[in-house]
């Protein structure tokens, strides 16, 4: 047994003040006056010997009643499993689970609202000197501070959905970051969530010295499909051609879902729609076609309908063409000429070698070097700043063999392959590189026999093994047909034969075409097709921009951010957007729209399965499951209260205070 004020029982001191008076009292007697006292003597002795046991009894009576009463008010009590009980005040962390997978239905409501009572239940269950602190999915600054309990309550009514959701280390990292202010107090962790898989991925050893609750708030058994994801395979959208879009759609339910439509729109204006068929625990990959007639920025927007989980049932994209390519060509012949004159995307700009203008090269998507007997120092100049910066170039050789020191000595610049001395010998183009991104998902199945191009002279190339490249196209002998090396960057495309009959047919082969439209592509690939609003963006942007300031705006809201200029690229770094959707970046004039891009929730919360309670137990330290907060709040009385004996003391004061009275009145 031990006392809470063990200072009071000093007042067992005042016990002697019963057995002083009891031993040294005074009475008064009265004179009696009796006729005859023959039989007084005998009726004394009798009653003297009565009285003394009878003010004994009184005396222990009185005793026991202050002695009881003492002890009452040091509060006895017996500690909870024999351990020593701190009477110092208590730190209390209540993480709130917020994230979207909380607005669920369960038996008693929305799970989020569930919550918050029981986090009040929690709160009510210690004292008011006691510090909380209220940690939410979004760690706010002001939640990083302790609070008194009417200050938790006030900020226990504000939390609200998120759309941010955090793992489990990360939430006890910020509380103990929190108890940090109370190095003195007992330390409490609670966690009240539905205990989702994702926020428990990586369970490493907890502290020991902290004691951690769980709080399980369960939803009602249900089905939830989602729209993953979304993506094409071609690096750019162009103009007037038709696109595919990959759908995922994954079913985290334990029943299969069938003919589920998903529905496609772009500008408000439906595009297509689908039939989703998705097994329990299982994803579909959708296909869905489309066509942009411009190179304008265009919102789009995949829905499907699904209950009771809705959040992941829209994915926002943002959806651009690539049009009005500028193709430089010094030299340019027929062929050239040709080939991009069949499509109306791609402009050529054709410069004699002498008349050069070096101002068009920043806004060229390539330039076209053909068979230049000469690289004056101006040219080569410009040439190594545009590939620098990231531009293409496709160098063609002269057939002229006196040209081809000059031609090495400008390729060597470029850290491209050496030109060996023409060879006349018959060969063909055996292997296609269709990772490369100029050749990438032109074919949709190459033959085992395919009628490649064949070649009657060419140069070979001198590959060392600094240079930084690989083949596009290989001939029968191992030898390069078309090399590509990188350079700042940049990419070079470099030629074995010119484009002359008598030395190649490839001009005249089919693919020759692909290979010359995919050039202006290869450096080029679109700004995603939407973002995860969780993650901070670098934004490129594509054409530059003079403001310093630009604003990121939806219907509602606007959002001010810093633009960076560097290597001759305007950028942001796009952070903090609240919801989904999808908004324009205007210039600071506020009415010149620069670009359009798209920001959906992750996807982690559609995943509804929860961690299994042997998970839980793998994990070392204090991780109890509290879901009876009933039995719990018992569980804290007795654990820094112990067992109070103060009423059994009082009443055991009470009672000895009625038999001393009762004695008194016997006679």
């Amino acid at each position: 047994m031990q006392f809470i004020y063990p200072s009071f029982l000093f007042a067992l001191l005042a016990l002697v003040i019963p057995i002083i008076i009891h031993l040294f009292q005074l009475r008064r007697y009265k004179k009696v006056v009796f006729s005859d006292i023959r039989f007084l003597k005998q009726i004394t002795e009798q009653n003297q010997k009565q009285r003394n046991i009878k003010e004994w009894i009184i005396l222990a009576a009185r005793c026991l009643a202050l002695a009881c009463l003492v002890f009452a008010f040091a509060k006895p009590f017996i500690p909870f499993n024999q351990k020593e009980i701190v009477r110092n005040n208590k730190a209390i962390s209540i993480f709130i689970d917020n994230s979207l997978s909380m607005s669920q239905l369960g038996k008693e409501g929305q799970l989020l609202e569930v919550a918050k009572n029981k986090a009040k239940d929690i709160a009510s269950f210690y004292g008011d000197n006691d510090l909380f602190q209220i940690l939410t999915n979004d760690f706010e600054g002001k939640h990083q501070r302790l609070l008194d309990k009417k200050d938790f309550l006030l900020y226990l009514d504000e939390v609200k959905l998120s759309n941010q959701s955090k793992s489990f280390e990360k939430i006890l990292s910020r509380q103990k970051q929190a108890f940090d202010e109370a190095s003195n107090a007992t330390k409490i962790a609670y966690l009240i969530t539905d205990l989702q898989q994702n926020q428990f991925n990586s369970l490493n050893p907890i502290d020991s010295n902290l004691q951690v609750n769980l709080v399980q708030i369960k939803p009602n058994l249900g089905n939830n499909l989602s729209i993953d994801s979304a993506w094409i395979e071609q690096p750019l959208i162009l103009p007037n051609t038709n696109t595919i879009l990959y759908v995922k759609v994954s079913n985290f339910g334990s029943l299969d879902m069938t003919d589920v439509p998903l529905t496609f729109k772009v500008d408000g204006l439906q595009k297509g729609i689908a039939n989703v068929t998705c097994k329990a625990n299982s994803n579909q990959i959708v296909q869905l076609q489309f066509t942009l007639n411009d190179a304008n920025f265009h919102q789009a927007e995949l829905s499907l309908l699904d209950n009771p989980v809705v959040f992941d049932d829209k994915l926002y994209l943002t959806l651009k063409a690539f049009g009005n390519q500028t193709v430089i060509a010094i030299n340019a012949n027929e062929s050239i000429k040709q080939v991009y004159g069949i499509d109306e995307n791609y402009q050529l700009e054709n410069f004699g070698i002498n008349a050069i203008d070096y101002s068009a090269f920043s806004k060229a998507s390539c330039i076209v070097l053909n068979e230049l007997p000469e690289f004056s120092s101006g040219l080569q100049t410009e040439i190594q700043k545009y590939i620098s910066n990231g531009g293409v170039v496709y160098i063609i050789p002269n057939a002229n063999s006196e040209t081809l020191a000059k031609t090495n000595e400008f390729l060597k610049q470029l850290n491209a392959p050496q030109l060996a001395p023409m060879v006349t010998q018959n060969l063909k183009v055996s292997r296609i590189n269709t990772f490369d991104e100029v050749f990438k998902n032109v074919f949709s199945k190459i033959p085992d026999l395919a009628n490649w191009p064949a070649l009657t002279k060419n140069y070979n190339m001198q590959i060392n093994s600094a240079i930084k490249g690989n083949m596009v196209a290989a001939l029968n002998s191992d030898a390069p047909f078309i090399f590509k090396s990188k350079y700042g960057n940049g990419i070079v495309y470099l030629s074995s034969t010119p484009l002359q009959n008598d030395w190649s047919n490839f001009t005249e082969h089919a693919l020759f075409v692909p290979f010359m439209l995919r050039l202006p592509l290869v450096n080029k690939h679109s700004n995603a097709l939407y973002y995860n609003i969780d993650k901070t963006i670098n934004y490129v942007f594509e054409k530059n921009t003079n403001s310093k300031v630009v604003y990121l705006k939806d219907k509602k809201d606007e959002i001010a951010f810093d633009v960076t200029n560097s290597n001759n690229k305007s950028a942001i770094n796009l952070s903090n957007i609240k919801q989904a959707g999808s908004y324009q970046i205007m210039a600071n004039n506020k009415t010149e729209v620069l670009a359009d891009v798209s920001f959906n929730l992750n996807r982690n919360e559609s995943n509804l399965s929860i961690i299994t309670n042997d998970s839980l137990q793998t994990v070392n330290g204090q991780i109890l499951q509290t879901n009876d907060l009933a039995k719990h709040q018992k569980e804290i009385e007795l654990s820094f209260n112990g067992t109070p004996l103060w009423r059994w003391f009082l009443l055991a004061a009470i009672l000895f205070v009625l038999v001393e009275v009762l004695l008194l009145k016997l006679k």
